[in-house]
């Protein structure tokens, strides 16, 4: 009889891989769309770029370092001491910032769709970029702490037992609680304000009316495309929360062996919904977002004809 340890490695093994090969292309794909002359203005978009490119990152880096150290025999994260402390603060880092890309984005929604003129100049690339960095830094410099915290103990890269520990499921909730309650807070303003737009009543000419017409429908389909992406986000990364803040709170407890294999499987199947979340995020867009669809369509038969008037020059000079 198979035994369950046995089938959560496997099971694990076979749905990073899908992740990462999925994964990879759905996030260039992301980036691609996301590029395109038609999007890229939006600061909303310029906050989804960079999250789309820290989930490349993230998903990518996170799971090639599971599989070398955790499959593959490489054991430098238990025996390397700066290896064990880049890893566990990197894994903390990387995810924190690309929720916090979307968390932004939804922030931008909030604000260009306020009645306040000087909250809708918040919406810019100009804005947009300097937050962005200063969010970054905040995130780098206050996740340094797990520098220290992080070292090998028993033969196991791990937090220290007991109060450092507790700092660190406390900080891991925090990273990806504020970001899920701010998309959620967000979301509620953002709805409110479109009531509010709604039930203004302006006498606009025909042209006006169809420029208005095309900015709303942009609008809604950005609206539909980041709070899709943060809904989902929200439900993923908030299991993944509580149940790695359960390890790192009971890792100091007595476990029988039967209650280690159960709890390995679901910290197993709660790791992969969290790379799932940052890995296919392309395929969230694509199927909640028509604008998004047809951008993509557009960018990537604009690549293809790039790539052919190319292969076709260089044919021709030889």
């Amino acid at each position: 009889m198979v035994s369950l340890t046995t089938i959560t490695s496997d099971f694990t093994i076979y749905s990073f891989f899908i992740i990462l090969i999925i994964g990879t292309i759905g996030n260039i794909c992301n980036l691609i769309a996301f590029l395109s002359k038609d999007l890229r203005t939006k600061a909303c978009i310029f906050y989804m770029v960079c999250s789309a490119s820290l989930d490349l990152f993230f998903s990518n880096f996170g799971i090639i370092i599971r599989f070398s150290t955790e499959y593959f025999g490489n054991n430098l994260t238990n025996t390397n001491r700066g290896i064990c402390k880049v890893r566990g603060y990197l894994l903390v880092c990387l995810p924190a910032m690309a929720s916090t890309g979307v968390l932004l984005a939804t922030f931008d929604r909030c604000v260009s769709t306020s009645s306040n003129a000087r909250w809708r100049r918040l919406s810019s690339i100009w804005f947009a970029q300097r937050l962005f960095i200063i969010f970054m830094l905040f995130i780098l410099i206050s996740s340094s702490f797990h520098l220290i915290v992080y070292d090998i103990r028993n033969g196991t890269c791990a937090p220290s037992p007991g109060l450092a520990a507790i700092i660190v499921a406390l900080y891991i909730i925090l990273s990806f609680l504020i970001p899920n309650t701010g998309m959620i807070v967000f979301g509620i303003m953002t709805r409110r304000h479109l009531q509010q737009l709604k039930n203004r009543i302006v006498p606009i000419s025909l042209a006006n009316n169809n420029q208005q017409l095309g900015v709303e429908r942009t609008n809604r389909q950005l609206l539909i495309l980041i709070f899709t992406q943060a809904s989902v986000s929200t439900v993923l990364l908030s299991q993944r929360c509580l149940t790695y803040s359960y390890l790192v709170i009971t890792s100091s407890v007595q476990k029988s062996v039967e209650q280690q294999q159960i709890e390995y499987f679901i910290q197993q199947v709660s790791l992969i919904l969290m790379y799932v979340n940052y890995g296919m995020t392309f395929f969230i867009n694509y199927c909640s977002s028509s604008m998004f669809r047809k951008t993509f369509r557009a960018s990537i038969q604009s690549l293809m004809n790039r790539c052919f008037r190319f292969c076709k020059c260089g044919q021709m000079q030889n």
